[in-house]
């Protein structure tokens, strides 16, 4: 938080007396009076709004201070601010402004002392309450993520013309904000009692931003996933929201210096191996094997330890902490290890050394709020079973206590930090305000002790907004749990592609809707592995001499075709929080398989993100929210050098269109030129007659359904100094006045127009494409273009047999196709570099088994009571449901397939589907599902 460590009364450095009641710097000028700020000024804009008071209340027992009414505070100049010091009975006030060199925005801030009690309780803080000159034309007031909590808002946005803003945000998620004619207010309630010995009561601080207003309103609640969008009442501006997150990356208590790699051993059931046995302990080298190849830096580690820890003897209401703590978590709570005087145990030492050999670090898997049985002070009944008891992080015993236990096991293990979940804010006997400040407290000082830590944060604190996530490395990678049952899927049969397209969704909401910095948005790639089976149980077995022990399930769940994409929509969305998720380690013949340029790939892209760093702060969402029918992508751009990703969840071919302007944060006033880096790495992407770009062209851009797609933006040269090949593979030269186009190639049965930019003066009057002569349709000095086609029959990515129809609403869908033998060429090379020994039961699972050819009819919203049908050539073909869990569960309802890899190749059929009445438009077609793209060599087009 932007907080004094002491008292506000140990600034030091006083400033001259000339600039006393005027704070400036190359952003902000704040202006004061005798009692506070008599007006705010934005320089860039020239804009200032006059302030005609500025009060503050505060409630201490049963006496409310209004420092309007207050005797004349005394002033004192600092570094930075002016503090106003007032008398208020038996306590002192210290009303604090601070504006800093590199702010873009005022603070305001109180510290209480207490001349008499020991203790008092703050009941209520009106951090602001502020009379304008000029009347606001309307406000709005950005709500937290899940009110039921208890949380309120974030502050307010108080807008007076069409173009002038005042972003009003108090460092908490517990805010009320309102707004009486011309006097708007921000307050919050802790409710927290205060005693002299934790020092002086210091308050959230208040941050005043003048904002400019670009025009652009985001909705005020994003659409919910997966339906079409619809804007819905306006909200925040996006100037508003660039505001709001400029505050937070203002606040860093840590900044990270390098982006983080973290394979999360959960999401591949690591609690189901047993570390306590020799064989538990090589399964999980394979995991740090895999891990360290890929690139990672750190494990979440939280494997059954049955030397240490039994499951049944768990204490939390989900039977996890036998893998807290690296196994130690029982030992911890019934105060039968000290990690200060304790040995380690030589099952978990060896692990912790076999981390190291690979140049691994662990994350322990910790949950704060379990009855540790060291004070009893601290406990509380737990949520869920009075019978059942939990340790409050309102108390300040158990704050100081997980500190010191924290800091210790870090010392102790050596590990590199913490992953924290079951973090409950909920319990009776002290205010929610003062439990998720005492876990903030926890965070903040655990974070000055270790500086270097890392902090993986899980439920639930991410519900509370962006100042809890200060002192952490990123909040929870998809805003809830990975589990498949546990969110809304995109309809896809790919699973590594749902969780990418859901970790978008919440990305999104974590840049526009929580104010995250992009270095502290989380990450997630691949999927988490589905834990229950189809009796909706997680297999156990019950041993005599390890107790109650989870069996291996699902230890084979590798998306061979789906992982990429999940890997680059993490990376740009979240590349400075690499959550890696679920890894071909477990099972030995994944393992196996599992190539070295395929490793490579994924290593490349993590060293991508370090070598990118600085341009991914300025990583922004463009073209909406994730939604259903629509392309989404984000842009990262320093000036005109930078990168855009484009993805399209849907299974329609669908075009992106991209303003190559501010919007993007591409800078204006310089040609560019754009190169695709993927799933074509090289090829330049032109305009059409021109080959380069100028400020304030739309690229429009069509993307194959479930595909992602690459570009890298940079400064054209002012003259072109060898010819430049667009829109295809391969290269361009110029010989005796021939244009000569060599090892070009495209999209097998696509076409092109390619344009070739030539150095000034250059003349081309013939051409040849991979040896052919070819037409010369174009040249206007600067560009000559040939249009060409690429061999072998056409069938791309998600071909369609059926296209969408929204007015479809059951009944008989019919028609013909074929499938080229390139396509079962490709499925049968699949099988040969994928080679697993598939089960019946690995058949089940769509994203298994990709040397399959399948017919897929996607179903948006989840409501697996509609039947279907399907016929070819006359004969009945089995039809199954799809789901996105490993048992059907109607909310993971993603609709129905058939395995259709026996048909023969380049035959037509003919197909009959029949579907029962169903909401109109959510068929969403039906499609070829398995194919990737194919490039072959070009041939010249005739003229048209």
């Amino acid at each position: 938080m932007i907080r004094h460590a002491a008292s506000i009364a140990l600034l030091v450095a006083v400033a001259a007396s000339a600039g006393a009641q005027t704070l400036r710097n190359a952003h902000v000028i704040a202006q004061f009076g005798a009692t506070g700020l008599t007006s705010i000024t934005d320089i860039a804009a020239g804009r200032s709004l006059a302030i005609r008071r500025d009060d503050l209340l505060i409630t201490l027992g049963d006496q409310t201070f209004d420092t309007g009414v207050l005797p004349r505070p005394k002033r004192e100049d600092v570094t930075n601010g002016i503090v106003l010091h007032y008398s208020a009975g038996t306590y002192q006030l210290h009303v604090a402004y601070e504006l800093k060199p590199d702010w873009r925005f005022v603070s305001k801030q109180v510290s209480v002392t207490s001349l008499v009690a020991k203790t008092f309780t703050v009941g209520d803080v009106t951090l602001l309450r502020m009379t304008f000159a000029d009347r606001p034309t309307e406000i709005f007031r950005p709500g937290s993520a899940q009110p039921s909590l208890g949380t309120l808002e974030y502050g307010a946005a108080v807008r007076f013309t069409d173009s002038l803003s005042l972003m009003m945000v108090v460092q908490n998620p517990f805010v009320l904000a309102t707004l009486d004619a011309t006097v708007a207010t921000l307050r919050y309630a802790p409710k927290m009692e205060w005693r002299a010995g934790y020092g002086t009561f210091i308050s959230d601080r208040a941050l005043l931003a003048p904002v400019r207003l670009s025009g652009r309103r985001l909705p005020a609640e994003m659409t919910p996933e997966w339906r079409t969008v619809t804007r819905g009442k306006p909200g925040l501006d996006e100037a508003e929201v660039a505001a709001f997150t400029g505050m937070v990356r203002s606040s860093f208590i840590y900044e990270p210096k390098a982006p983080l790699n973290v394979f999360v051993g959960w999401t591949a059931n690591d609690y189901q191996i047993d570390v306590g046995t020799a064989d538990g302990r090589a399964e999980y080298r394979r995991l740090f094997d895999q891990a360290a190849a890929v690139g990672a830096q750190y494990v979440v580690y939280a494997p059954s330890n049955s030397a240490v820890s039994r499951r049944e003897s768990s204490v939390d209401e989900w039977s996890w902490e036998h893998v807290l703590w690296l196994g130690m978590g029982q030992k911890i709570r019934r105060k039968e290890w000290d990690p200060r005087v304790g040995a380690i145990p030589p099952s978990v030492q060896e692990m912790l050394d076999a981390a190291r050999e690979r140049k691994l670090k662990l994350l322990a898997y910790v949950y704060p709020v379990l009855p540790f049985s060291q004070n009893p002070d601290w406990l509380v009944p737990s949520r869920s079973d009075p019978r059942r008891f939990a340790a409050s992080l309102g108390s300040r015993a158990l704050q100081d206590w997980l500190i010191e236990e924290l800091v210790a096991f870090h010392a102790k293990t050596g590990i590199a930090g913490y992953s924290f979940d079951h973090t409950f804010l909920t319990y009776e006997g002290t205010s929610r305000y003062a439990q998720w400040y005492g876990w903030r407290r926890v965070l903040e000082e655990l974070r000055r002790r270790v500086p270097e830590i890392v902090i993986d944060g899980r439920q639930a604190h991410h519900l509370y907004g962006p100042w809890s996530y200060l002192a952490g490395s990123y909040p929870h990678p998809t805003f809830h749990d990975e589990q498949p049952e546990s969110f809304t899927p995109f309809p896809d049969l790919h699973f590594d592609r749902v969780s990418a397209d859901r970790e978008r969704y919440t990305a999104y909401r974590y840049r526009n809707y929580e104010f995250t910095p992009s270095e502290l948005v989380p990450g997630f790639m691949t999927h988490q592995t589905p834990r229950l089976d189809e009796r909706n149980e997680m297999p156990f077995v019950v041993t005599a001499d390890r107790g109650t022990l989870l069996s291996p399930f699902r230890t084979r769940d590798w998306d061979y075709l789906g992982w990429r994409y999940s890997v680059l929509s993490s990376i740009a969305v979240a590349g400075w929080n690499n959550v890696v998720s679920m890894l071909p380690a477990r099972d030995s013949a994944e393992f196996a398989a599992f190539h070295e340029s395929d490793r490579a790939w994924l290593r490349g892209w993590l060293q991508w993100t370090a070598t990118n760093k600085d341009l991914l702060r300025h990583t922004r969402t463009i073209l909406g929210q994730p939604a259903l029918g629509k392309t989404d992508g984000t842009a990262m751009f320093d000036g005109n050098r930078g990168f855009i990703f484009l993805f399209n969840p849907d299974a329609r071919r669908l075009t992106a269109r991209v303003p190559l302007d501010g919007t993007i944060g591409l800078a204006n006033g310089q040609r560019v030129a754009i190169r695709e880096i993927h799933p074509f790495d090289g090829r330049w992407i032109g305009k059409a007659g021109a080959g380069f770009w100028s400020s304030g062209d739309v690229l429009e851009i069509a993307l194959d359904g479930g595909s992602a797609l690459v570009l890298e933006v940079s400064p054209a040269a002012a003259a072109v100094a060898a010819p430049v090949l667009f829109g295809a593979g391969g290269r361009a030269r110029v010989l005796d006045g021939a244009l000569v186009l060599d090892g070009i190639t495209g999209e097998a049965g696509g076409a092109a127009r390619l344009n070739v930019a030539l150095p000034a003066g250059t003349r081309v009057n013939r051409a040849t494409v991979n040896g052919s002569a070819a037409t010369i349709v174009l040249q206007n000095g600067a560009v000559a273009a040939v249009d060409v086609r690429f061999t072998g029959a056409a069938f791309r990515k998600f071909e369609p047999v059926i296209v969408w129809d929204s007015t479809f609403a059951g009944g008989r869908l019919s028609g013909t196709f074929t499938i080229p033998q390139r396509v079962f060429d490709q499925l049968r090379r699949r099988r040969q570099a994928w080679p697993i020994p598939w089960t019946p039961d690995d058949y089940q699972t769509t994203w298994l088994a990709s040397e399959r050819l399948l017919l897929y009819a996607p179903i948006s919203t989840g409501d697996d009571s509609v039947q279907a049908q399907l016929s070819i050539d006359g004969a009945a073909f089995e039809l199954k449901k799809a789901y996105t869990s490993v048992r059907p569960v109607r909310s993971t309802f993603v609709g129905f397939y058939a395995d259709v890899s026996k048909l023969e190749p380049d035959r037509a059929y003919r197909f009959d589907l029949l579907v029962s009445p169903i909401v109109r438009g959510r068929l969403l077609g039906m499609y070829f599902e398995n194919v990737e793209p194919q490039y072959m060599p070009a041939i010249p087009q005739p003229p048209r």
